[in-house]
């Protein structure tokens, strides 16, 4: 099986590093390319259906270890899940693929990826059980599919929304994926480890093309895509471990994507909320206004590294670590089985959070006072705010 998982990340990697230079040269000649903008970083058309090239990559590394998994004792343990989880994923990559050449409104994305969440329940990879830390477990029943939905396409959405540097989002993801497949394989969940082998060795290949200064971006096709290939396997990776620590770990393994999306998300409400305290209804303001939550900006994490003057590499890496902070947490709870250990590490890497969150914040707010500004990012302070048609 070691041999079968290194070959499959192999043939992965060469097929997405084979694949993506075609899939520039089809980009710039259908013109399906991103324009330097005021909220962009790059300052050429770069060509923005990266997603392509990964999930050749993916299907390419999928079909190798099928193949190759015919020749072991249990077969079906590896390829039960295989079907449902690549058709949901083709129609995810499909609809964000019609957004990069078309545009689609967000309604007609949720649309698509609420409907494959759906599918891919149906297949068997569902949140059966919730779990705490404290013990104990939570049989979910009908509101399986519900919260099933939810987290796929919560997570869908935030991998999305962090892709916003050169690079980032695939290294993101490829750390991710790294540390389901590990986890997975511990707990025996073959299937999962394959598609999480064969996502990381795309993922490699397409990072040289993709880190800064990037030739092609993953574009809605890639970030959706990996995305919902994530939140499929994180949740099916981990429901074999002890019940203390279910829950935690498809939780830590994509904390960077969650947390950046919940402070993007209290961050636009409130920014709704304030401007409704101006008017006799500010509650019927927020809710009127509630599609500007899902309209992006640039208050994200990267944006923020950007504007205290970190280039847009070591931005990018600074973010690898924290990413790599939160999977080596996932993975000490899998290992340690220890609902108290489990407890002092969450406790050490939300102090670490907080501290980083502030003292980020702090150093925006004495560039502020100080009216110094990074040139060149064009990102706007903390408390400043942009019309619906200006945002990102």
């Amino acid at each position: 099986m070691h041999y079968v998982g290194l070959a499959c990340l192999i043939v992965a990697m060469v097929a997405t590093w084979l694949l993506t230079p075609l899939t520039i040269r089809l980009a710039r000649w259908l013109g399906v390319v991103d324009q330097p903008g005021e909220r962009k970083v790059h300052r050429a058309p770069v060509p923005r259906i990266g997603g392509v090239a990964v999930f050749g990559g993916f299907l390419a590394g999928l079909l190798f270890a099928a193949w190759a998994t015919d020749n072991l004792p249990q077969p079906g343990q590896v390829d039960v899940y295989w079907g449902g989880l690549a058709l949901a994923a083709t129609a995810v990559l499909l609809v964000g693929l019609a957004d990069d050449l078309w545009g689609l409104a967000f309604y007609w994305k949720f649309a698509g990826q609420i409907l494959a969440a759906v599918f891919v329940w149906f297949c068997g990879f569902s949140i059966e059980v919730l779990s705490h830390p404290l013990g104990g477990a939570l049989e979910l029943g009908v509101l399986s599919l519900p919260l099933t939905v939810l987290w796929i396409v919560a997570i869908t959405n935030a991998v999305n929304l962090i892709d916003g540097l050169d690079g980032l989002a695939t290294g993101i993801a490829l750390i991710t994926a790294g540390a389901v497949a590990v986890i997975a394989f511990i707990r025996a969940e073959l299937g999962v480890t394959a598609a999480s082998v064969a996502l990381a060795g795309s993922l490699l290949g397409f990072l040289r093309y993709n880190f800064n200064p990037a030739r092609i971006f993953l574009g809605d096709s890639g970030s959706m895509f990996l995305g919902f290939v994530l939140a499929v396997t994180a949740v099916r990776g981990s429901q074999k471990g002890p019940t203390a620590v279910a829950l935690l770990v498809p939780l830590l393994v994509l904390g960077l994507p969650l947390l950046d999306t919940s402070v993007a998300v209290a961050r636009r409400l409130y920014r709704l909320g304030h401007r409704g305290a101006r008017t006799d209804g500010a509650l019927r303001y927020v809710f009127a206004n509630l599609r500007e939550v899902f309209l992006p900006d640039r208050g994200h994490i990267h944006h923020r590294l950007l504007e205290i003057g970190l280039s847009h590499r070591r931005a990018v890496v600074v973010l690898y670590g924290l990413g790599s902070l939160f999977a080596l947490t996932a993975f000490a709870l899998v290992l340690l089985k220890s609902v108290w250990i489990a407890m002092v590490l969450l406790a050490v890497l939300g102090t670490l959070l907080a501290v980083f969150y502030l003292a980020l914040y702090l150093r925006i707010r004495r560039l502020q006072a100080t009216g110094q500004r990074c040139a060149g990012h064009g990102a706007e302070p903390f408390a400043a705010t942009r019309s619906p048609s200006q945002a990102r």
